[in-house]
C-alpha cells in the first residue's frame, strides 16, 4: 500500500488534504490493497475478495451532476467508481441513474466502505429500515 504522497495541482479544485483523507481510507479499508494514485486524484486499486482492479476519481463535489460526470470520463476515460466526498456531498438523480446504467459507482464518504466490499460495486446502496435504497442525491 502508498503512504507516501505528493501535492500535485488538479483542475477539478480537489484539496489535498480531502486526497490524503481519501488515500487513508483506501489504506485501512480491509478489501483494499495495492493503492496507487496518478493524475493527483485518479486511485487505482486491486480489492482482495473480488480480486478485480478500479479506478477511482476522488472529487469534492458538493452536488455531482450529469456535467461533470461526463467531464469526469472524458478527462479520465473509464472509471469504476466517482467518489465525491463527504457526507454533505450529493448527486442528482440523472448523474446516478447514468452511473448505475454505465456500471460506474458514484459515492460519498457515507457510501464508499460498503461499495468497497460488495461484488456488483456500482450498484451499492444504504437501506432504510424498510429495506428501500437510500440515496444522497439533491437536484442541481
Amino acid at each position: 500500500m502508498s503512504n507516501g504522497l505528493n501535492n500535485v495541482y488538479n483542475e477539478w479544485g480537489v484539496a489535498f488534504p480531502k486526497i490524503v483523507w481519501f488515500n487513508q481510507l483506501l489504506n485501512s479499508h480491509s478489501n483494499v490493497k495495492n493503492i496507487v494514485r496518478r493524475d493527483d486524484i485518479i486511485f487505482e486499486i486491486d480489492r482482495l475478495q473480488q480480486k478485480d482492479h478500479l479506478i477511482i476519481l476522488c472529487c469534492d463535489e458538493y452536488t455531482m451532476g450529469i456535467t461533470a460526470v461526463y467531464r469526469a470520463i472524458n478527462e479520465f476515460g473509464a472509471l469504476n467508481i466517482i467518489y465525491i466526498g463527504g457526507g454533505w456531498c450529493s448527486y442528482t438523480m440523472e448523474a446516478k441513474e447514468f452511473c448505475l446504467n454505465s456500471n460506474i459507482g458514484l459515492y460519498n464518504s457515507k457510501e464508499i466502505n460498503g461499495a468497497l466490499q460488495t461484488n456488483e460495486f456500482w450498484k451499492y446502496h444504504r437501506k432504510d429500515k424498510n429495506g428501500n435504497p437510500i440515496y444522497n442525491n439533491k437536484t442541481a
